[in-house]
């Protein structure tokens, strides 16, 4: 006689496996977009990324506060941008969204950041790393600023 239980455990992680969600992840019908840089002819039809500013400077707040922040971006290239992966280089950022259709040459979108200053204090610097289609492939995005502690005083708001 079988072993039921094996099977039943077997097919269920099959199962979940199958289930999880894909909202965060690109579609697969990116790679066999016609216009991606891997089938541009041209050395001058790529897309690029330009950004308004690429860096937000948020000054001095207090430990414990959230900074959220817009990163406006342009498709400065000839060709059709793809933006694959936003990946911040700390785990107190979070990349909460960004554009993740193709954007035409001359459109724009935005990549929504988030920082939380909680257990943080001293100067803080954080990266964002962009990969795209675009040349060159990784463009990277910044948060500075000052988090104080709760022993501050008001002399250290300006």
């Amino acid at each position: 006689m079988r072993n039921w239980g094996a099977i039943l455990i077997w097919f269920g992680l099959l199962c979940f496996c199958n289930c999880t969600s894909d909202n965060e992840r690109l579609s697969t019908d990116l790679i066999n977009f016609p216009e991606t840089a891997s089938s541009i002819k041209g050395n001058d039809e790529f897309p690029k990324i330009e950004f308004e500013n690429p860096v937000l400077d948020f000054g001095t707040i207090a430990a414990g506060k959230r900074i959220s922040h817009s990163f406006k971006f342009t498709n400065t290239g000839n060709a059709p941008l793809l933006i694959s992966n936003v990946h911040p280089s700390c785990g107190c950022t979070v990349a909460s969204g960004w554009t993740k259709t193709a954007i035409q040459p001359g459109d724009g979108g935005v990549i929504d950041v988030i920082f939380d200053s909680t257990d943080r204090t001293g100067v803080q610097s954080k990266r964002i790393d962009i990969s795209t289609n675009s040349k060159p492939a990784l463009s990277q995005l910044y948060l500075k600023g000052n988090v104080i502690g709760p022993d501050f005083t008001t002399e250290d708001l300006k």
